[in-house]
């Protein structure tokens, strides 16, 4: 996540915590406390994004990149299970106002205590000041304080970050997060080194490596994506980033939603030859919905857009599976506005690299744009696409045949044929890109009320390039050796041969033949 929108999230914590005060008032010491350490908190990570933008230490940041990774990182599973316990205020009716709250602030004072033996304001403000140092150093080339003390503050930093680590492996039902058990990169307080010549400050300077590393399993913002860090660049640049997370169990929310599952895989990346305009959102000014969104929802996914100033979050409900999405618009590292709807109110388009999702009126005419949405490649664009499609046909409140944004314009369809996957009769589609010439497979739900609704989909460009990719198994069924299902459906459970490969049972052997054909008629092209 990026430093601004962390702030933002520190001030929604500060927000919320607020609440407590008038129910509480024997606990207001200590909350208000807690509140102006959020608050703090969010002043040093405004304070840091705020010097390495400017041109005097833009070269030297990213030797304290993995420093500031590292207490952005650990910010943000605390702020995400703050945000989980939170939900426990929705108690049952016969429980009074009052009640709840005490019942919330014993469990936020229990779990950070158990999680490592310190409170949530003392974890904050071993953040803080930690932030504080690293600003220092960039800025004034040592730290203001004992060094021996940031350090200690650092090594408590790393151990922490893997305890939660790996509670959220466990907690997402053992998804391939990559090894919890590794540590992260480098810091600048992990071993002192000699400061490189020419390094600006000298004393007191310890390098990191010389290029950003992603921690493993993870990209630069909540859960992964998973994409390499980037170079530190020369110039500004544009750029789109992706992040999962799904809280802890709790009476009030779904641990094991099948969204994370989608975005912590790493697809292929096929470059999108037109670019859409820039990623906007045009919708109006909710104040407040964030914090209204944590008292009932989970937040499953958040992608930062244009350098971080739009940042789209999805919420899901499980009580009734509503799903809405959520923009917080930034400029200059200022807010600007949020704006929140639901997913059904939405008709998802392609133009170019970019999702327009439309108003849309009750007999299903698109009215509006509410937010434009650009993406890097062809990949990252289908499998938003698709997740938000799966997670408005999940809705209750969807109204059954209204959207006919099921397909992506820009994309041609090879073929379609009926299979037999996880002991469902699914749609499966072979699909061509117009633009970058990217080539999929997508299981849709058949019929009922979720018709048309993704199941998987598999991006094939390459792999049907092997002659000894695919290969007949039956009259109605296919194997192939290598298949990267992204699957948008609670406890699905791959179709596989008796050795282990990918198996396609097609209802008739006229399906499973005409299968093969076209996917030998893409290779032959591709030739």
């Amino acid at each position: 996540m990026a430093l601004i929108a962390l702030a933002e999230s520190a001030q929604d914590i500060a927000t919320g915590f607020n609440r407590f005060l008038d129910p509480l008032p024997e606990s207001s010491t200590e909350i208000t406390a807690l509140i102006s350490e959020c608050f703090a908190v969010s002043s040093a990570l405004r304070q840091l994004d705020t010097a390495k933008e400017d041109p005097r230490y833009y070269l030297d940041y990213e030797y304290i990149y993995n420093d500031v990774a590292l207490v952005r990182d650990t910010l943000d599973y605390t702020f995400i299970d703050v945000t989980r316990l939170f939900g426990g205020l929705e108690r049952p009716f016969h429980i009074s106002r009052r009640t709840a709250f005490r019942q919330v602030w014993q469990e936020v004072n229990d779990f950070f205590y158990q999680e490592n033996h310190a409170s949530l304001c003392t974890r904050l403000e071993d953040s803080r000041i930690y932030l504080t140092e690293l600003a220092c150093l960039l800025m004034d080339g040592r730290t203001s304080g004992d060094e021996y003390r940031v350090q200690e503050l650092r090594d408590s930093l790393e151990t922490l970050f893997e305890i939660q680590q790996l509670r959220l492996a466990s907690t997402m039902n053992n998804l391939s997060l990559g090894d919890a058990g590794q540590r992260r990169p480098l810091g600048l307080f992990t071993r002192p080194r000699e400061p490189p010549p020419g390094l600006r400050g000298g004393a007191g300077r310890y390098p990191g490596p010389m290029s950003p590393q992603s921690p493993p399993g993870f990209d630069h913002d909540y859960y992964p994506w998973c994409p390499a860090a980037p170079e530190v660049p020369t110039s500004p640049t544009t750029t789109t980033t992706f992040s999962t997370l799904s809280s802890s169990a709790s009476a009030s929310f779904s641990p094991n939603h099948w969204l994370p599952g989608v975005f912590c895989q790493t697809p292929p990346t096929t470059s999108l030859r037109q670019t859409g305009a820039e990623s906007k959102c045009f919708g109006d000014d909710i104040p407040g919905a964030s914090a209204r969104l944590a008292r009932e929802y989970e937040k499953l996914l958040e992608a930062s857009f244009e350098d971080g100033d739009l940042q789209v979050r999805l919420f899901h409900r499980a009580s009734d599976q509503r799903a809405r999405i959520h923009c917080r618009v930034s400029r200059n590292g200022r807010f600007v506005k949020q704006c929140c709807l639901p997913l059904t109110k939405l008709s998802i388009q392609r133009d170019a690299s970019t999702l327009k999702l439309y108003l849309i009126s009750d007999s299903g005419r698109l009215k509006d744009i509410w937010v434009r949405l650009r993406f890097p490649n062809y990949e990252r664009l289908v499998l938003f696409h698709c997740a938000l499609i799966a997670l408005r046909s999940e809705d209750v409140e969807q109204p059954v045949g209204l959207f006919n944004d099921h397909e992506m314009h820009g994309e041609k369809s090879i073929y379609a044929g009926k299979i037999r996957d996880d002991e469902f009769l699914h749609a499966l589609r072979v699909y061509k890109d117009r633009d970058c010439g990217g080539i999929r497979l997508q299981a849709s739900v058949l019929r009922g009320e979720l018709k048309r609704k993704p199941v998987w989909t598999a991006f094939i460009t390459t792999h049907i390039e092997s002659q000894r990719w695919m290969r007949k198994a039956g009259p109605k069924t296919i194997h192939l050796a290598d298949l990267q299902r992204f699957v948008f459906a609670e406890a699905y459970t791959p179709q596989l041969g008796p050795q282990g490969q990918h198996e396609l049972q097609f209802e008739s052997s006229r399906d499973a033949r005409e299968f093969m054909d076209r996917i030998n008629e893409l290779a032959d092209d591709q030739m």
